[in-house]
Order: C-alpha cells, then structure tokens, then sequence
C-alpha cells in the first residue's frame, strides 16, 4: 500500500494537487453510487472502473490526513456481493460523518477512540477489494494502469490547490524526519508568529484533528529573514500542544507538536 500511496501522491501532484478534503468527499460518495449503478445494471467493465475509482479517491483522502494505510485483506466467509457493497456505502457514510466534524459543521464527538479516518477508509477498501475478488477482478493490478493513464489523460485538468500535506516545508522535513505531519506556508518577511498563525488556516486544523488522527507535527519554515517567534511569549495554542525549533543542514523550522 506504500507504494500505492506514493505513486497516487506523486499522479495527484502531476495533474495539479488535491482537492479540498469535502469536495474529495464528494467524489468518493459520488463514486460510490456509480458502483452500486454498475452493479444495478450488470455491467462488468462498468463495475471494475468504478471500484478503482472508490480506491484511488479514498487513498486521495488517507494522503491527506497523513494515513499509512495497512494492506486491505479479502473478506473471508459467505458474504454475498450485495452486502459487500452495503458495507462500502457503510463505510463511505462514516468517513463522511469524520470529514464533515473535521472540515464542516457537525460538531466531533467527545469520545472518539478507536473511530479513526484510517479505521473507516481501511474498511471501505477492504470491501471494495472484497467485492472486486468476487467479481474475479484484479484491482490491485489493474490500479497502476489507471494511475499512468489518469496521469498522461488528466494533465493540467485540474487548478492548483494548497494543502498542508503538498507544502514544501512538510515535503522537505520527512526528508529528515518519518512521520505523520502537515506544512505550512512560507513566511512573509520578518512576519510575527502570531499573525502567521491568523494567516495559516491549515493550523487551526491541525489542531483541531492531531490527537484523534495521530498526526505528529505541523511544520513552519523558518528562514532567516522570516517569522518572528518568541519562545517565552504565550501564543494561542492550547496546552495540549507545544512549540519545538529544529535545524536540519540549512533547513530550519518550527514544529507544533502533540504533547
């Protein structure tokens, strides 16, 4: 599944970036319905498109919460194709509930253990693989041909947007550090630290998910002429976080981390 990630991560910055996490949602709840017309309709060729799809869109969403995903096992014992699809449209509806506390309105529940984005997206595979084995089809196969023909079709389909998981400060920390971390974008000129912090949205995220989802930092470049941090000040980040400075070669940041 590494593997996998690497080279959808790798096709996803080759056609433009990612989508925001709720339109990414879209898409896979949109997916999901299209394999249950497939399915509804009889069409193999159909079916065997849409489950792909469902696997690409959903490995999008892992990516960008930082997710190593563990390889999906084929479900063993009597289940039948239509409840192997109930289960991706379960497992869909959950990752759904999960994004929208994380990125929409509805509220995060306060006893979350154990209802990870992880826990539900390694569901949803698993079915989908499931069902494609059923269908006697091979996905895994058949996912990196899609990769390299969304690749050449999709090129500059798609505008660019930022997301904390495409920074450069993030791309060139895990160079040094393995992790689960987010990345921020550059500073302005000797900007204070605490504007940059009005000014970086994906902050207030991080903040908000990192001890449910396990991610281990957000990381700020710190050039030289750069932000202007203050470690005796209090900034407003809550106590459960703290503040480290890391030198790595020329590289300097700042990284939020989970206490």
């Amino acid at each position: 599944m590494r593997e996998i990630q690497q080279k959808i991560d790798a096709m996803i910055l080759h056609l433009g970036g990612y989508w925001r996490p709720l339109s990414g949602l879209a898409r896979l709840l949109e997916e999901v319905g299209e394999v249950g017309g497939a399915m509804r309709k009889g069409t193999a060729d159909e079916l065997k498109e849409e489950l792909l799809d469902v696997l690409v869109i959903s490995t999008c969403l892992a990516n960008q919460y930082a997710i190593s995903l563990q390889q999906p096992e084929v479900n063993g014992g009597e289940v039948t194709k239509e409840q192997l699809y109930f289960q991706i449209v379960e497992e869909a509806g959950e990752v759904a509930r999960i994004l929208n506390a994380y990125e929409g309105d509805k509220k995060l529940k306060p006893n979350r253990h154990g209802e990870s984005l992880q826990l539900h997206i390694e569901q949803l595979q698993r079915a989908v693989i499931s069902l494609g084995e059923q269908c006697n089809y091979e996905l895994f196969d058949s996912l990196y041909a899609l990769i390299d023909e969304k690749s050449t079709r999709d090129f500059g389909r798609f505008d660019h947007t930022p997301d904390p998981i495409t920074e450069d400060s993030v791309r060139t920390y895990i160079a040094y550090q393995f992790g689960r971390y987010w990345g921020g974008i550059e500073p302005k000129p000797f900007e204070r630290f605490d504007r940059y912090m009005e000014r970086e949205k994906h902050l207030a995220r991080f903040i908000k998910i990192a001890h449910i989802e396990g991610l281990d930092g957000f990381v700020i470049p710190q050039p030289t002429d750069g932000l202007l941090y203050d470690r005796d000040q209090q900034y407003k980040i809550p106590e459960s976080f703290h503040i480290v400075e890391e030198t790595y070669g020329k590289h300097h940041f700042l990284v939020v981390k989970p206490q």
